[in-house]
């Protein structure tokens, strides 16, 4: 993979990849053809394409070498096709795949007269080796851009909401503010305006203190849902939710695995109140998931789940405050009150729970 790639545009990909693999039965709707896909081994030296697979049809195998481009780099698409297409040059056996969320009309030719293939999420179709041939056009954006004001329960805007919160009495200077969420200083001073013009906080001397913070989270609850992350549901042979817990906890997790437990399994450890079936583990990568997948044996089920990996909607920030306990990452409180407040489950009545035990006082004293 590209070196200069950072972790934002890695999750992209991956994120990209993991909706091919969900829709590809849309995309491709031929029974004959059999399309996999997995992570690419990324060597250390030069670059390497994001994700490799193979396709069958008519007892023929193609491997695949995939390069997913985020809507924000597809401008790139040219530098994209270079390296892909020098990257399988003289190997008939590796097929060159783009994939995106929408390649338009200009950008399909692009890659056709470079001889490269493509995939696209809006169901734009082209492949093409030897006696492989699928082509579906013609589809449009399903992913249009939409502009919208920055609110401050946006991902990355939450990050400030975030401390602000965790450190209710703080008196925060933008700088202090900008270093402790890493995020950029001017981006913060905007956002201090955002905050102040709902009453949210006050603004002194470039100083930015805590308001109203009761007021923060209903307003929190009303915007945000649970099911805006994205979710794969699973089972797990274990007679309850606190078998799977001692399962997870016999785990050998690599120390930079991103994981959390999130809703009831982690308000379970923090604040124990109401009984609950499913356990929701949060993973911030296909690898994550995979992990636990193969190690807790799980599969994948429409019902009867009482395991859900979540790909967080809140990608930079849904970590932010995350601990241990009792030998397991729970997100922080916020995240677990945000999560648990709009649950049909018993979620409102553990997530006022919550904050009758550990909230409360951080923000009420």
């Amino acid at each position: 993979m590209d070196n200069n790639k950072n972790i934002g545009n890695i999750y992209m990909e991956q994120e990209i990849i993991t909706e091919l693999e969900q829709e590809v039965r849309k995309l491709i709707p031929i029974d004959a053809i059999e399309l996999t896909i997995h992570a690419s081994k990324r060597d250390s030296i030069g670059w390497s394409p994001d994700f490799s697979g193979h396709i069958k049809m008519a007892g023929r195998r193609f491997e695949l070498a995939f390069e997913a481009i985020p809507p924000h780099r597809i401008s790139l698409l040219p530098d994209f096709i270079h390296r892909l297409k020098a990257y399988t040059a003289g190997r008939v056996d590796l097929v060159p795949v783009i994939v995106g969320r929408y390649l338009s009309p200009q950008r399909q030719k692009q890659c056709k007269e470079a001889g490269i293939n493509f995939i696209d999420l809006s169901g734009n179709v082209f492949l093409h080796q030897e006696s492989v041939y699928v082509e579906r056009v013609g589809f449009p954006n399903r992913f249009p851009e939409i502009r919208k004001g920055r609110g401050p329960f946006s991902d990355k805007a939450s990050l400030i909401l975030r401390a602000l919160l965790a450190e209710a009495e703080r008196v925060w200077g933008v700088r202090d503010m900008a270093k402790r969420v890493g995020l950029d200083p001017g981006f913060v001073s905007r956002m201090a305006r955002e905050l102040e013009s709902r009453r949210y906080v006050t603004r002194a001397d470039s100083k930015i203190r805590l308001l109203q913070p009761k007021l923060i989270l209903e307003d929190w609850v009303r915007d945000y849902n649970y099911r805006k992350n994205r979710m794969e549901s699973c089972f797990c042979l274990a007679d309850s939710p606190e078998g799977i817990l001692s399962r997870l906890r016999r785990l050998k997790i690599s120390d930079n695995f991103a994981y959390a437990l999130g809703l009831h399994a982690g308000a379970a450890l923090v604040a124990p109140h109401a009984v609950y079936g499913e356990v929701h583990i949060y993973v911030s990568s296909r690898r994550e998931a995979d992990f636990f997948k193969e190690k807790l044996k799980l599969r994948s089920v429409s019902q009867g789940a009482n395991v859900v990996l979540l790909f967080p909607y809140y990608k930079k920030s849904v970590f932010w405050g995350a601990r241990e306990r009792d030998g397991l990452q729970v997100v922080s409180d916020l995240q677990l009150f945000l999560d648990l407040y709009n649950y049909p489950l018993r979620g409102r009545e553990q997530a006022e729970h919550l904050y009758e035990k550990r909230l409360k006082a951080q923000f009420e004293d």
